[in-house]
């Protein structure tokens, strides 16, 4: 299954064997090991791997973990768990007179028994082949040089009708108008329909204009640059907890320089970076301690944070992307003068 629910069979093979799945494994450990069904039938199934009834008892726990965290299971599907093998492939291979058929990877070395077929082949035959070859190359480089074509056109259409580069600006592409309406940034927060089943809201939404509400100033230098706010925070398995937060700013160039400010304020001794894929025009993701990690993302001029409390955060942090990734869709959305209705549960649903 494309969304990791079906993973539980294959986790339960990286928990219990030595495969090449052990970073993944540790972070399945450490969700089990969160709630008290899952620690104990984790510790059964590792004191005796070869008991077939423990193996299933943990099959079970971890299946029920990526059915209530959804989130979680997606992250799984994106791990070496979730990228199937590649398959058996067919190669030919030409060669003066002969054509090899073969079964296997490309990089094995020619085998030597059944699996490999030799078609021999006629002087003219060859000549055929070769005939037939160039012309197939001739027609590849024409489409290609068609393709490159149409790019450029699209490419030039699309920089007469809206610039990429801003003249004098830092390059930011994503320059829509700015979001001061705390309506229209309460709408880039997802609400219960838009997350993963199982999680529930806690705290708000909040939402307020500049900095006179909970949000401080992340622009000491240019707080009228920070233009409003909004904030909710989700629940689940009542112990882990989601807070998004979006602050908009008067300009892609303001958000910037307050994604820098609020990276540096988020740093510490206590503070390790987790490498990630990037989300939006920049992002950066951060641990502290063992139970604690955020997730920060600039889309346009719209500062993102989502922040993970939990037992257990620091070690699945890299699942923060799937939330950073939805509320960065939803940010692209507004910014565009779309309603926001990017899901985190369609991939799940």
């Amino acid at each position: 299954m494309g969304d990791g629910r079906g993973l539980a069979p294959d986790a339960v093979a990286a928990l219990l064997g030595d495969g090449p799945h052990r970073a993944v494994a540790d972070v399945v450990r450490a969700r089990l090991r969160m709630v008290p069904e899952g620690a104990r039938a984790l510790a059964a199934a590792e004191a005796n791997p070869g008991d077939v009834r423990a193996r299933a008892l943990l099959t079970a726990a971890v299946a029920q973990l990526l059915a209530a965290d959804q989130a979680f299971a997606q992250y799984l599907a994106t791990t070496g768990l979730g990228k199937p093998g590649d398959p058996p492939t067919v190669q030919l291979r030409s060669e003066p007179g002969t054509v090899q058929l073969r079964v296997g990877p490309a990089s094995a070395p020619p085998p030597k028994g059944p699996t490999t077929v030799q078609l021999r082949t006629g002087p003219a035959a060859a000549r055929a082949r070769a005939l037939a070859a160039r012309r197939s190359s001739a027609g590849i480089v024409v489409a290609l040089v068609l393709v490159l074509v149409a790019a450029l056109v699209a490419l030039g259409v699309h920089l007469g009708s809206r610039p990429l580069l801003k003249p004098g600006g830092p390059g930011l592409a994503h320059a829509a108008p700015p979001l001061g309406d705390p309506a229209l940034v309460r709408g880039v927060l997802p609400d219960e329909g838009a997350m993963p089943r199982g999680w529930r809201v806690q705290r708000g939404p909040r939402s307020g204009t500049g900095t006179a509400g909970e949000l401080p100033c992340l622009l000491p230098d240019a707080c009228d640059q920070q233009l409003a706010y909004a904030t909710v925070t989700f629940g689940a398995a009542s112990v882990q907890s989601v807070e998004f937060s979006a602050v908009a700013f008067a300009s892609p160039e303001a958000a910037a320089k307050a994604f820098d400010s609020t990276l540096e304020r988020t740093g510490g001794e206590e503070s390790t970076a987790v490498a990630v894929p990037q989300v939006g025009d920049r992002s950066a993701t951060r641990t502290h301690g063992s139970s604690s990690a955020v997730a920060l993302v600039r889309v346009g001029g719209v500062l993102l944070l989502v922040r993970e409390e939990g037992p257990g955060a620091a070690l699945t942090a890299p699942g923060l992307t799937v939330f950073a990734r939805l509320v960065t869709d939803r940010a692209r959305q507004a910014q565009d003068g779309r309603t926001p209705d990017a899901s985190a549960r369609g991939a799940a649903g």
